[in-house]
């Protein structure tokens, strides 16, 4: 076997993996990218899904570089509409009186970017975009190396480092092991590290509708008794839907001709955005909770999904994951400047307890969230609509939702804060 020393490796080269290279890069790590995959830097063509960004994960994407192409195709939010109701009362003349729930970007107070002229609530951003940006970046960064189509068969800690065998006769030896391999993280698995899991009763239609009218930068969330029903916008009078159904209904609707399925979404969609097509075919993705309480181990970190999966109920799944690599580089790169190791447990713990309290508290927020508002129970559905009208006549409430929908926070790290 031959041996290559890296600062660091990365297990898993998605979405995730490849924005953790780039910020670990950026603070000046040595970086091993890997993936079994040997397709990872070639983004699959027919892959229309895309993931809401918030205005302050979008400010780390503009520091490590990524942003520029994607600008031209990200759509802004420029309002987001929440409604307590039934699919009948989606989108009829705005939204439900005493049911509906406003943000304005406008709202945000200026030394958070609002105000007339203020930033966007998030971007709208095409996953196979970002996959090409990622991949871009990670090419020209001459501190990554990018290692498609190689898998890493095992580990073991040294004195000082964490040996990497790998299936192509070669091991890497580096001080810190970041594990994105995803919810069903094999490296989670292989080390025994404990998991909070369960399976939702609920399957998530995604894909995306061309419509007639303009959506304004709208994002609208409907809470209908089977669960969320999400209208995000998309750029050249596109929306993404995420529509959450229980898995019979889903699987039963998925199996409808093209145009009954697409007058059940005109159910839910109602008249405001006029006529409406297919813009991309439905897919059905299973919906599950986990959650790491204990994201680190002896030289080895989770992130992003390998380490919470949590329900799009509230479109913050990726920011999560975004958040834990601005952690991460924040507590690496200060490791580096004092002298200390990286891969050190006191430097994990620290990295540990940064993120603890916000991984917990929106994985657990969403999963409450999720239970509260997918039944049509009439009490609680009065409740909801009740909380809703509250929140509306309070202006300091719906700015704290706002920046929580921002992933603007808590202490931030360095990478997401305000310019």
């Amino acid at each position: 076997m031959t041996e290559t020393d890296f600062d660091i490796g990365i297990a898993g080269a998605g979405l995730t993996g490849r924005l953790m290279a780039l910020a670990l890069a950026h603070e000046g790590f040595s970086v091993a990218l890997i993936d079994p995959r040997a397709s990872t830097s070639r983004p699959a063509q027919d892959d229309e899904r895309t993931t809401a960004i918030a205005f302050a994960s979008a400010r780390l994407f503009k520091r490590l570089g990524v942003w520029d192409p994607l600008d031209a195709g990200a759509c802004p939010i420029n309002d987001i509409l929440v409604t307590n109701g039934t699919p009948r009362d989606a989108f009829r003349d705005g939204g439900v009186d005493g049911q509906s729930l406003h943000f304005p970007s406008t709202l945000l107070p200026e030394e958070r970017g609002g105000g007339e002229d203020g930033t966007a609530l998030g971007y709208i951003v095409g996953n196979k975009a970002m996959a090409e940006a990622f991949e871009a970046a990670v090419q020209a960064a001459p501190l990554i190396t990018s290692l498609y189509g190689v898998g890493m068969i095992g580990s073991e800690t040294m004195p000082g480092a964490r040996q990497l065998r790998l299936d192509n006769d070669k091991t890497l030896s580096v001080r810190l092991l970041v594990a994105c391999d995803g919810k069903h993280s094999t490296i989670r698995r292989q080390e025994g590290l404990r998991a909070l899991s369960w399976p939702y009763a609920q399957k998530a239609l995604v894909f995306n509708i061309a419509h007639e009218k303009p959506h304004h930068g709208v994002a609208h969330e409907l809470f209908c008794p089977s669960g969320p029903f999400a209208i995000l916008p998309m750029t050249d009078n596109r929306c993404s839907i995420v529509w959450t159904e229980h898995k019979r209904s889903a699987d039963a609707y998925l199996a409808l001709p093209e145009n009954e399925f697409l007058s059940a979404v005109e159910d839910r969609v109602g008249p405001s955005l006029g006529q409406l097509s297919l813009a991309s075919d439905p897919v059905a993705w299973p919906l599950s909770f986990h959650y790491v309480p204990n994201p680190v181990g002896e030289r080895l970190v989770m992130a992003g999904d390998a380490a919470h999966t949590i329900h799009p109920i509230a479109g913050q799944g990726f920011n999560l994951g975004i958040k834990d690599i601005a952690a991460l580089a924040d507590v690496a790169g200060e490791a580096m400047r004092t002298g200390l190791d990286v891969g050190h447990g006191s430097t994990l713990e620290r990295y540990a307890k940064w993120r603890q309290f916000d991984t917990a508290s929106l994985a657990l927020g969403t999963d409450v969230m999720n239970r509260l508002f997918s039944n049509d129970i009439a009490p609680i559905r009065w409740a909801r609509s009740a909380g809703l009208g509250l929140v509306q006549k309070m202006d300091p409430a719906r700015i704290f939702f706002m920046r929580h929908a921002g992933a603007d926070v808590g202490d931030l790290p360095s990478l997401m804060r305000p310019f």
